[in-house]
């Protein structure tokens, strides 16, 4: 027992606190895209969902319909037979690579460098391609669930610089000594890691060993020129 709640309550808990969190994270993506509205004034795009469709390769997807959504409606304005909002679902497939992943955006969304949230969890993937740094306005990624052991892939996302909210536990990277701290300092300006909160501690912890270790870094480069 935990807090007066069985196990399985503690977990269904969790899970409907995080289904909130999307929604809530669904509605600001889209409503960032829509400068000078409010809630009220503007109809929330639901996500563009192609989960749970056992699709093998992004290509899959194009011969697939999007899945009803529960919340909002998927909104493609007339005449362009693309969709509007920011949010890209393709979670629980068996995806072992993304590289075509920019143009099936192009081809689907309305505003594709607007992109601000991909779930990629629960698929197959063995790194962090780069194509992911082709949409330079993504906030929200989860990774999630796959198969990343390298925790040197992580590198690659310092380039996204409005990313604030990543997942990557369920992978084997997580094992890695440092894993939390390492990420936190690679990518400092996140503000939520596998669904927990980066504290001030956490994050100035962070920041003194990415010092730290980028003096290392210098001083072992400049032994390496005088050798």
């Amino acid at each position: 027992m935990w807090g007066g709640l069985s196990g399985l309550q503690s977990v269904l808990l969790a899970a409907v606190r995080q289904k909130r969190q999307d929604e809530l994270d669904q509605k600001a993506q889209n409503i960032r895209h829509v400068p000078g509205t409010t809630d009220s004034e503007v109809e929330i795009p639901a996500p563009l969902d192609y989960s749970f469709l056992a699709l093998a390769t992004i290509e899959d997807a194009e011969k697939e319909d999007p899945r009803i959504p529960m919340l909002g409606k998927v909104v493609s304005p007339k005449g362009t037979g693309k969709f509007a909002g920011r949010c890209l679902r393709m979670n629980n497939n068996q995806l072992a690579e993304i590289k075509t992943l920019k143009a099936f955006v192009t081809r689907m969304f309305v505003s594709p460098l607007m992109i601000g949230w991909l779930d990629l969890s629960f698929n197959c993937l063995t790194v962090i391609d780069n194509v992911l740094l082709e949409f330079p306005n993504l906030e929200i990624l989860y990774l999630h669930g796959n198969n990343i052991s390298n925790i040197k892939e992580v590198d690659k996302l310092a380039k996204l610089t409005k990313l604030r909210k990543l997942t990557l536990h369920g992978n084997a990277v997580e094992n890695e000594k440092g894993y939390r701290l390492y990420v936190l300092s690679t990518i400092p300006w996140l503000r939520n890691f596998d669904f927990s909160a980066v504290t001030k501690c956490e994050a100035k912890t962070a920041d003194t060993w990415r010092r730290l270790n980028n003096a290392s870094k210098k001083k072992k480069k400049t032994q390496a020129g005088e050798d």
